[in-house]
């Protein structure tokens, strides 16, 4: 190892835990380890000359009498012109006036003893504020293809204007394992945590804590893509914004690249946490293993940097530098959604993530789930109905959740919302809104998983914010039907053909005796769902249809009330004939219909 830039690695890791971790910066001697009270008795009258000396005393980290230095982050990676070698130097202004950054060289050290100068970014930061970080960033391109490893990095202090010119090393850091070889897609950072462990990010001046929270997949029109949820929490005294980083998803020998979907800046409240979102494209049957939280710093070349072309041309924009700072296992299958599943029971209010931002003020509780198959149709519908209600005292939006069928198999089945729902919900007062799935006769229903989504948040991604065990209502054999908010009871019915002389055809008389009940304080308006009434001969043919509406003049009521079908040539039919009294929900792919009844 080069003596002159050889350092202990304690005062590496003291320059560090000032500069890189983030926390109030103190000079390094004041990161000691505190007397006990007993020793800070007997050392009392000695304090002031050793506080004199320690101020006398530069620290190791020190650039500068006030300035400290510490590495970011270092890294090699191939590129068509040659072997890219790029550090981030973290500098801190322990002083009360503002200082120049000096101009000094930044060299790196590789194993085998060569020593490489780099070009500093044109953007670096040319002078620091008190008690001000900032970040210096340096690159070189060798034309090389030989394997490269770093041993160190210095800076050096040249003095062009002496004869002969002069050198001198003001201070240097080991590199070790910490730096970043790129240039295979296999690379992995040193760092390896399992999946659900809480970690902060090295080399980033942030006090933030991150938790993988949730993996899931979804399939695109352009392929598969992981989204990925971070839960952030802030420990600190201070607001924080969330560093730029990104995940990428590692599958077998490939990784592919993430990006973050909030677009702008997100804050973080002392004491507050917050979920952040990746969404990582990725190939067909691409079996994930592992994500890798990468870091990005920005060169950007200077008129005189030797330096000045970047890989692939693209001076102008810069060169993109990055850094793979830790690997997090994933979970068994790739998989985790951030709500995990509980048992439920109808009637009673969804446990929705309490961080959501989707579903606010309101209680979602599922009065209904039942799953059939309708006559005619060649798979099943399931429809689960909402009770939407606003429990503050003051109007709040509808939210607009999504829904997901989970089957016992693991086959996710979306649901279509009812076309129409009211804008706002007001207070203590409960809305019902309903949902349909189309399923395959396959399914029976055993073990479903009813998932609410945020498609807002991560958007054009989905994010599960409950989700709970759905059991399914068997349906009655009696004579009450159930269509929360109602119960009605069919006390009696007459049905029969009428025969119209003036225009020759039949139509089919239903007259219907109800005993309707309503829940109290839940608002039926003309987006609820209705009666459907299909005239059946004994073929399956549909030979007439009638509906019948919960709101309006025409609504339906307790007593005797007559329904009369549409027009029935009377050689379209055949005996017997009988009627299919369905619930239909308006949704954008059409009418969902559940049977409720057969009369004859």
């Amino acid at each position: 190892m080069n003596e002159r830039w050889k350092m202990t690695l304690t005062s590496v890791m003291l320059g560090t835990a000032i500069i890189v971790q983030g926390g109030a910066a103190l000079p390094a001697a004041a990161l000691a380890a505190e007397p006990s009270a007993t020793e800070a008795g007997e050392n009392a009258a000695a304090e002031p000359a050793a506080t004199e000396a320690a101020a006398e005393t530069p620290a190791d980290n020190h650039l500068t009498e006030n300035i400290q230095a510490a590495v970011k982050g270092a890294s090699v990676e191939s590129t068509p012109d040659g072997l890219r070698i790029a550090v981030t130097v973290r500098l801190y202004n322990g002083g009360t006036e503002k200082q120049r950054v000096p101009d000094y060289e930044l060299r790196v050290q590789t194993a085998d003893g060569l020593d490489y100068t780099l070009d500093a970014s044109s953007d670096n930061k040319k002078a620091l504020k008190p008690k001000e970080i900032g970040e210096l960033v340096y690159m070189s391109v060798v034309d090389s293809k030989a394997a490269m490893k770093l041993a160190g990095v210095s800076f050096v202090k040249v003095d062009e204007y002496a004869y002969p010119k002069t050198e001198t090393t003001l201070l240097g850091f080991p590199l070790g394992p910490e730096v970043w070889y790129g240039s295979s897609g296999s690379a992995l950072p040193t760092t390896q945590l399992a999946w659900g462990q809480t970690f902060s990010i090295p080399g980033l001046n942030s006090d933030l804590l991150y938790t993988p929270a949730g993996l899931t997949t979804e399939n695109t029109d352009k392929g598969p893509v992981a989204v990925v949820t971070l839960l952030t929490q802030n420990p600190g005294l201070g607001r924080e914004t969330v560093p730029d980083f990104r995940l990428d998803v590692r599958a077998g020998q490939k990784t592919f690249a993430g990006a973050r979907t909030e677009k702008d800046d997100v804050t973080v409240e002392a004491g507050e946490q917050k979920y952040i979102h990746f969404a990582v494209p990725m190939e067909n049957n691409a079996e994930p293993s592992s994500l890798i939280l990468m870091t990005t710093d920005t060169f950007l070349p200077g008129s005189g940097s030797g330096s000045s072309q970047t890989s692939g041309g693209q001076a102008a924009a810069g060169t993109q530098i990055d850094t793979g700072r830790l690997a997090v296992t994933l979970p068994a299958g790739a998989q985790a959604d951030p709500a995990s599943t509980a048992s439920y029971t109808l009637g009673s209010p969804i446990a929705v993530d309490p961080l959501s931002k989707l579903i606010d003020h309101t209680q979602v509780t599922l009065m209904e789930l039942h799953m059939q198959q309708n006559p005619g149709e060649g798979y099943k519908t399931a429809i689960g109905k909402f009770v939407l209600t606003n429990k503050s005292d003051k109007p709040v939006p509808t939210p607009a959740f999504e829904t997901e069928l989970v089957g016992g198999g693991g086959a996710a089945y979306s649901g279509v919302r009812q076309t129409n729902v009211a804008a706002t919900l007001n207070p203590g007062l409960s809305y019902v809104v309903s949902y349909s799935f189309n399923i395959p006769q396959t399914e029976s229903g055993d073990g479903l998983v009813l998932k609410l989504l945020d498609g807002q948040t991560a958007s054009p991604y989905k994010i599960a914010i409950a989700s709970v065990q759905a059991p399914l209502q068997k349906e009655s054999d009696d004579n009450t039907l159930h269509l929360y908010p109602y119960d009605i009871h069919l006390t009696d019915w007459t049905v029969g053909t009428n025969y119209g002389t003036t225009t020759a055809s039949y139509s089919y008389k239903m007259k219907l005796t109800l005993d309707m009940k309503q829940a109290e304080n839940v608002v039926v308006d003309q987006n609820f769902s209705k009666l459907h009434f299909e005239v059946v001969d004994k073929l399956g043919r549909v030979l007439g249809t009638a509906d019948g509406s919960f709101t309006g003049s025409q609504k339906l009521v307790s007593g005797t009330q007559t329904i009369v079908t549409n027009s029935i040539a009377s050689e379209q039919f055949e005996f017997p004939i009988t009627v299919n009294m369905y619930e239909v929900i308006e949704t954008p792919d059409g009418q969902a219909k559940r049977l409720l009844k057969t009369l004859s």
